[in-house]
């Protein structure tokens, strides 16, 4: 068996990793990325740029980050070569609606899904920073035909604790932006919570003990607002299926929230903020609301210094940042070469400067 794992990202390049450790197969990925490619070529790993490359795929694995209109899925389509008889896995994140026009697509091409291909929707899961690959947790499988999803249940069955198979499509390709949003609606009630508990001397932490103590509920904790790619990004596709109110005032909240933390601050000061990480535990700097907070003081007219636990003072510099290691912060000691902020914004309770 052949297999080809496309895009390599974070979530791509952990299936990749994790396929080539437990399939008897080849396997192969591709990303359009070429520096991405360089990179990984040079670490041993095979991989590719060049789609022409790509034949006789059994198995194809979709990890793109589709875009706004599932553009760069569709990108990638026009450039695999489909042998009849394949699987073609779509795991990245849709636009409701977006598994209609692969279909349409695919028959345009001259295919017939159950018969001579097989398409299937198993929306990738994965919490970085608690789970080790993308194959750890429970995962949903939908299909539009019977024998495309037991193509899907051969190939799935051995690889994740379980599969979840749903008769409709659309089930599967709106259940993970329903996670998402979900978990999106949960952190803006929690940070309006916590902006409360801070106008009112609360001490939130205790509040959440508190209130995390009933078994079916969790208030969740709060960061720099909700960043990463994958929230925002499914917040969107909700939204543009469905106009909802609720929602909107989740992202407005969000919005507000990130406003306040730095309007708090104001301008001309000497600031600190502690945590850049998009999410504690993982070392990316990518869709970082940390890194917006940092822009946003600078922008304000602050200077603002870093620090984060998973990165070296060297790193952060390298990545652009003013940063400073080991800064005895509680003591307030001016080292000779070595300034102390007046200011500083931790991560986890951001709304309350020291």
């Amino acid at each position: 068996m052949k297999i080809c794992v496309v895009g390599l990202g974070n979530i791509g390049f952990n299936l990749f990793t994790y396929l080539c450790q437990t399939v008897s197969g080849e396997v192969i990925g591709v990303d359009v990325n070429e520096g991405r490619v360089n990179e990984l070529q040079r670490q041993g790993y095979r991989v590719t740029s060049d789609y022409l490359e790509l034949t006789e795929i059994d198995v194809w694995l979709m990890a793109p980050s589709t875009g706004s209109q599932g553009q760069n899925l569709f990108s990638a389509l026009e450039q695999m070569m489909i042998k009849p008889g394949s699987l073609i896995s779509i795991e990245s994140t849709l636009p409701l609606g977006t598994l209609i026009r692969v279909r349409e697509f695919l028959e345009e091409k001259g295919f017939e899904l159950g018969a001579d291909l097989f398409l299937i929707h198993v929306p990738h899961r994965v919490m970085f920073g608690v789970d080790k690959t993308v194959c750890d947790t429970p995962r949903v499988m939908g299909a539009f035909t019977n024998t495309c999803l037991e193509k899907g249940r051969q190939f799935y069955t051995p690889l994740v604790p379980l599969l979840v198979e749903v008769a409709d499509v659309r089930v599967a390709e709106l259940s993970k932006i329903v996670e998402n949003v979900k978990r999106y609606v949960d952190v803006a009630f929690a940070q309006e919570i916590y902006g409360y508990c801070v106008d009112h001397r609360i001490d939130y932490d205790e509040l959440r003990t508190a209130v995390n103590s009933k078994s079916n509920v969790e208030l969740l904790g709060t960061d720099w607002g909700i960043g990463g790619e994958c929230l925002p990004k499914d917040m969107s596709f909700l939204r543009a299926a469905y106009p909802s109110e609720l929602l909107k005032g989740a992202e407005q909240a969000d919005q507000s929230y990130r406003e306040r933390i730095v309007n708090q601050v104001g301008s001309g000061q000497e600031v600190l903020v502690r945590g850049l990480s998009y999410k504690p535990g993982v070392k990316d700097l990518k869709h970082s609301r940390g890194v917006d907070v940092v822009k946003a003081l600078e922008a304000a007219g602050n200077s603002v210094w870093v620090q984060d636990p998973l990165f070296t003072a060297e790193e952060l510099s390298e990545a652009g940042f003013n940063a400073i290691d080991e800064l005895k912060v509680d003591q307030r000691e001016q080292e000779q070469d070595q300034v102390v902020p007046k200011i500083i914004l931790d991560r986890h309770n951001a709304l309350n400067v020291k």
